[in-house]
Parts: C-alpha cells; sequence; structure tokens
C-alpha cells in the first residue's frame, strides 16, 4: 500500500511546520509526503505579511503595527470562510488547496487537526475527497465528532514498529512567516504536574519521556538551529538531561515551565549555555488564593525570584496570565496586575487570556467546587458544544470584560517586545 498524504488544513498561525505531522510521519518511516495547507493558504492570501515578517531586524513599532493588520485581517478571513463552510458554500482558494491534494494521487489521505478553527476547511476537504475515492482520516486534539461521522481514526495499520527521528527538513523555511526556521519538539508525552484545574491536554495520557538520543537525531535530521520545545511542562531534572544533551549542537532554543522555586540561578546558567534563550511561564495570577485554587503548586514569593533568576542570566521571560478565574474578585485582578508591574524588569512579555470552561477539565467535572454555579451547554454545527458558566461569586463575564478594557493599556505599557509576538511565539526566539 502507498503511504497517505499527511495533510495540515488551515487555519492557524503560519509560523512553523507542523509538529503533530512531522511526528506521525517519522512513525510511519518518515516515507509519507506532508502536504501544508495553512501556509499554503496564507502566502496565496496574505503575501504582504509573508515578506515582512520573513524579513526580520524588525522595528519594533512598525512590527506591532503590521501585527495588527494581520491579526484583524486573518481573523476576519477565518471567520468569513468558516461561515461559508457552514453555509455550505465554496471557500476562498478551496479549488486551489484540493488540487495541491489531488495533483499528488493518493490513495489515503490523512488530516491532524491542532486548533479548531481547522476542523471547517477539513470538512469541507474531506467531503470533496471522498467523491473521488479517497479513503481520509482525521487525528488530533481539535477533531470533532461531525469529522469522525465522515472519516476514519485508526491508523494503526500503516504504523511501524521503530519510530525513526523526526525530519523537518522536508519543510521550506520561506515558506513560514518567520526569518528564520523554528522547528517544534516534544521531549515527553504529557505535563509532569497534571494537576490544574482547567487543562484538558492531559487527564488521560500517561507521562512518558522521548529518547534523549532521538530527539538530539531528530534536531541534526532536521538540520536545526532555532527549536521550540514545545511540552507543557519539563521538569528540572529532564531539563538539564536536555541541556546536556543538545549542548555540542550549538542551537538556540525556547519552552514552557511552570515557576517553581527549585528552578534556581545555577539551573538558568546550565540551560543559557546550552543554548536556552526565551522561557514561557504559566503564571495565570498574582493571587496566591486563586493559585491555589488552579491546583497550580506554586506562589507569588517564587514566582518573582525565578522571573528574577532568568532575567539576570540573559533569557526572556514570557508570562502567561489568566484572568477570570472563578470567584476571582476585582482586587484579586488588581493584584496580578500590581504583580506584573512590581516584577516588569524581569519579564519581557506578558500574554493575556480568559478563563474558559472546557469539557474534560478538573474544574468541569467538579464545578461546585470551585464556586461555579450553573452550566450550560449549547450545540454547534461544526465545532464542539460551546460551554457557558455563570459563578456564585467574584467577577461575571460582563465585569471581567470590562476590567480587562479598562487596564489594557496599563497591561501593554509593561511589553518590552511587541504584542504580537503573542501569536508569533516563533519570533522571540529570532527577532
Amino acid at each position: 500500500m502507498l503511504p497517505p498524504l499527511l495533510i495540515y488544513p488551515p487555519f492557524c498561525t503560519p509560523a512553523s511546520p507542523p509538529y503533530s505531522l512531522t511526528h506521525l510521519n517519522a512513525k510511519l518511516g518518515n516515507k509519507c509526503e506532508i502536504l501544508d495547507l495553512n501556509v499554503k493558504f496564507h502566502n496565496l492570501k496574505f503575501p504582504q505579511f509573508g515578506r515582512y515578517f520573513r524579513q526580520g531586524d524588525w522595528n519594533f513599532k512598525e512590527y506591532a503595527k503590521q501585527c495588527k493588520e494581520y491579526d484583524y485581517l486573518s481573523g476576519k478571513c477565518y471567520s468569513e470562510n468558516n461561515k461559508k463552510i457552514i453555509h455550505q458554500e465554496t471557500p476562498e482558494l478551496f479549488n486551489e488547496l484540493l488540487q495541491e491534494i489531488l495533483s499528488r494521487k493518493p490513495k489515503v489521505a490523512g488530516f491532524s487537526l491542532v486548533y479548531s478553527s481547522q476542523v471547517f476547511y477539513t470538512y469541507a476537504l474531506i467531503k470533496e475527497l471522498k467523491k473521488c475515492g479517497i479513503r481520509c482520516f482525521v487525528g488530533g486534539p481539535a477533531v470533532t465528532h461531525q469529522l469522525t461521522d465522515i472519516a476514519e481514526t485508526d491508523f494503526s495499520e500503516f504504523m511501524q514498529e521503530k519510530v525513526l527521528p523526526m525530519d523537518f527538513s522536508v519543510f521550506q523555511s520561506k515558506d513560514y512567516f518567520t526569518p528564520e526556521l523554528v522547528i517544534p519538539l516534544k521531549t515527553c508525552s504529557a505535563c509532569t504536574h497534571q494537576r490544574c484545574a482547567f487543562c484538558t491536554h492531559h487527564q488521560h495520557l500517561k507521562y512518558e519521556e522521548y529518547d534523549l538520543e532521538w530527539i538530539k537525531q531528530s534536531i541534526i535530521k532536521s538540520k536545526a538551529k532555532k527549536i521550540f520545545f514545545i511540552d507543557d511542562m519539563i521538569s528540572k531534572k529532564r531539563l538539564l538531561q536536555l541541556a546536556e544533551t543538545i549542548k555540542s549542537l550549538n542551537v538556540q532554543w525556547m519552552c514552557q515551565l511552570r515557576p517553581t522555586k527549585e528552578l534556581d540561578k545555577d539551573t538558568f546558567k546550565k540551560l543559557y549555555d546550552s543554548g536556552a534563550r526565551a522561557l514561557f511561564w504559566g503564571i495565570e495570577s498574582g493571587s496566591d488564593r486563586i493559585l491555589k485554587l488552579m491546583n497550580k503548586g506554586t506562589n507569588i514569593d517564587d514566582i518573582a525570584k525565578v522571573l528574577q533568576d532568568a532575567h539576570e542570566v540573559g533569557i526572556k521571560n514570557v508570562s502567561y496570565i489568566m484572568f477570570g478565574f472563578p470567584t476571582e474578585t476585582k482586587q484579586e485582578f488588581l493584584d496580578t496586575v500590581l504583580f506584573l508591574e512590581k516584577n516588569k524588569d524581569n519579564f519581557d512579555l506578558v500574554t493575556i487570556s480568559s478563563f474558559g470552561l472546557q469539557k474534560g477539565a478538573i474544574i468541569f467535572e467538579h464545578p461546585e467546587k470551585f464556586g461555579i454555579d450553573k452550566v450550560e451547554i449549547k450545540e454547534r454545527t461544526l465545532l464542539e458544544p460551546k460551554i457557558t458558566f455563570t459563578v456564585k461569586e467574584g467577577l461575571n463575564a460582563e465585569e471581567l470584560s470590562q476590567l480587562r478594557k479598562e487596564y489594557r493599556h496599563r497591561l501593554s505599557k509593561l511589553n518590552k517586545l511587541p504584542q504580537g509576538m503573542n501569536f508569533f511565539r516563533e519570533h522571540t526566539l529570532v527577532g
């Protein structure tokens, strides 16, 4: 049997090649052709932004302007095309992307969906491909039951026993909206913590560390010099092992971590010496009560020290903040703002989000323990159901929205890097 054609559909940020399909290809013996239709769509639709973001050496004021315009136009494009698909109309560039698939004459096509925004275009493509007699498979965290109704999900018939090193060299660096390719890698199957109340990533996954030599060989095979380790969390022991393994490769890298006190300055020096240049921190809140309720296993004093130590060795710090966790009060919202202002010298960028209730999270399974009064689930056409909730106390949705508007400018003033790097995260490593 011919190997399947692996497809990454629109829509998501076209800043790096897809980890999911590259990893799947390694499991299939690196014999598959990978087609990144997402980056193809963006180069056809937004060539002017591709040219700008690939040039590098940005003036941050102009960069911020370009990001704002891109964010608006791309968001509008995604929304309009998703609505077309819902109404059974042909989305933009559909025939061009369909021909990209058909020109390869596949017998089997496998789609990987990481983001819910990829569901719509995938649905339209699969319906058309099946008319041509092509078997279609879907996989990934964003797959919905509407997709599993029209496509297969069991890819085991194609799997090989041995997983080869991943190979990102199959992608053209000139296609992506960044001056230098930043490849995504994972070092393990799940987070070591797995207790955050809001998280849905790892509740049913066993923690398994990937072989360090396999990671090293994947970097070498990919000819990579910039790496984003996309694990949600890496333990200190594992970090130091990873740093020692890749130190000789002369690469620069970044990863996501939980700010716990065992990460001291000596650790950061070793990470920096191995190439670490940016760290993304799950800070979430400047209130110890909220952090405890979230089951983060952190506190604001330790967080402040971690940020300081990392900054002092020359590492860029990016802080993830989540406002609106159930029962958060206005004062606790302000406590987070004040915490950020107090520690502004030690971080470079704040990434802000609002809490959203998701099926599978601890807080969804036990809403009464977190002050949630009522949960409503509303079915949608192609996406999984929309979940809304009300709280017994603390900020409601309208109050939170108003506070975020009120403090938006004050928070944006804290950033040393442009806010646009919140969705072009790879640019923190190459900018």
